[in-house]
């Protein structure tokens, strides 16, 4: 090649170079990416070649396009400008960065979590009925009147029989006007339909032997297998409530309830009576045969039932035992664990949410959220976290197998293995979980059986 003609093909190889960049970038440009050879992300100036930036151009628009700024980018004027503060850059190394995407998905959980929370709290309504839930101190009177609604309309609209008897936690539909009573009444009639089909439903009851690992509670177990902690203490031979030998086995169903032996002369409909649920719950999760009848000594799973103190009909000896170890717990004296008013006592009861009867294992105490909560006696922390029902729940183990456990909480303020001092602070009042308002759910349990905690605190 002659040296005229050597500056000549390189003129013309660097111009073709900055023609060919050229029509990359514009390329770039119109659908919205630049290629990159940025640094990485750790600054370790890795081969991030095959990366490039990411315009997020979703949220932004142009006055002159009826386009949201999605896709390439079609022309002069349309589509998003980059120094729109709508417009976000990011740079996209073509892996995922793991530690990011775990951040994302656990600041999502924690924001669904509250908005599940807020959520359940906030009164629903239709065109014809406002839905609410009684609050403290809440008269029918007060409701008429808020409401614009007569006392009558609200009575007859929600089945009521005595205007002076509200609970707290109640739902409760309010007719917009004297028109839509009826349609209320339809609605509120068909929901407790609704909820009786869903108690009478059982699938056919299945058992998972799980093998406890080291750090196991029944609290996290029962959690991760998304149950009641009762099914577990009710499926169970238990000595132990917060100490579990590894490698033993214990059972675990495939939905809450209890297992009970058959004693002579015992019927399905006995037992459904005697632990508040019903027959055809029953039948279904046995998979009774129509017309058959129970077997004394054999087992039979209770779909929904709890174990309590008042359903066993043990011996004069058992009891005096259960009244002796009550007595050693109550000689140690719990203190309150937190300021308020009892809203629900231990025992059988009407469940405030599904409706139907029910054994309460606790002591719902009535509190202002954030109100701090405190440890009724020393001992170590054996759960700190969710627990279905109960939302934020810690457990605190204590000497001779007593464990108290503090339900519905908004904060926990200790976590497992922390050993805590009478009084201590470990967390504030709530309203997670299963809960019709701000309170905090208090057990008291011996060897995993629930105790009335009225008998135990000072």
């Amino acid at each position: 090649m002659s040296i005229l003609k050597k500056p000549f093909f390189l003129a013309m190889t660097a111009f073709v170079m900055i023609l060919s960049c050229g029509c990359v970038n514009y390329a770039a440009r119109n659908v919205g990416a630049y290629w990159s050879d940025f640094d990485s992300q750790d600054g370790s100036n890795q081969d991030v070649s095959s990366g490039y930036v990411v315009v997020d151009a979703v949220g932004a628009r142009n006055g002159n396009s009826s386009s949201d700024g999605i896709g390439p980018f079609q022309g002069k004027g349309n589509g998003p400008s980059f120094s729109d503060p709508d417009v976000e850059f990011y740079e996209d190394f073509g892996d995922f960065d793991d530690q990011r995407v775990q951040e994302t998905e656990t600041e999502t959980e924690t924001k669904v979590e509250a908005e599940t929370e807020v959520e359940a709290e906030k009164p629903k309504s239709s065109d014809e009925w406002a839905e609410i839930k009684v609050e403290a101190g809440a008269t029918l009177s007060g409701l008429s009147e808020s409401y614009s609604v007569a006392i009558g309309d609200i009575m007859k609209a929600n089945e009521l029989t005595d205007q002076h008897k509200l609970r707290e936690g109640q739902t409760l539909f309010i007719p917009k006007s004297p028109d839509f009573v009826l349609n209320t009444l339809e609605h509120v009639k068909k929901l407790k339909d609704d909820a009786i089909a869903r108690q009478k439903k059982a699938e056919p009851v299945k058992i998972t032997e799980y093998a406890i690992k080291n750090g196991d509670t029944l609290w996290n177990v029962a959690n991760a297998f998304d149950l009641d902690v009762n099914s577990l203490f009710g499926c169970n031979k238990l000595s132990e409530t917060d100490i579990l030998k590894v490698g033993s086995v214990i059972r675990v169903p495939n939905q809450d309830g209890i297992f009970v032996k058959v004693k002579s002369g015992q019927t399905v409909g006995g037992l459904a009576k005697q632990y508040g649920i019903f027959m055809e719950a029953i039948i279904s999760a046995n998979e009774i045969k129509k017309g058959a009848t129970l077997t004394q000594g054999k087992e039979i799973f209770l779909p929904g039932a709890k174990v309590s103190i008042s359903s066993e009909t043990g011996g004069t000896k058992s009891a005096a035992a259960r009244n002796a170890k009550e007595k050693v717990v109550a000689r140690r004296g719990f203190g309150w664990p937190v300021v308020g008013k009892i809203s629900s006592s231990y025992g059988w009861r009407r469940d405030p949410v599904r409706g139907g009867r029910d054994f309460h294992t606790g002591l719902d105490i009535r509190a202002p959220r954030g109100r701090p909560i405190v440890a009724a006696a020393a001992g170590r922390v054996v759960h700190s976290g969710w627990m279905g029902g109960y939302g934020r729940t810690i457990v605190i183990s204590h000497p001779g197998g007593t464990t108290t456990l503090y339900g519905h909480s908004s904060k926990l303020l200790v976590g497992v293995g922390a050993n805590v001092k009478r009084g201590q602070r470990i967390a504030l009042v709530g309203s997670t979980g299963r809960s019709t308002g701000n309170h905090l759910h208090f057990e008291v349990r011996q060897k995993g059986r629930p105790m009335n905690p009225l008998k135990f605190i000072r």
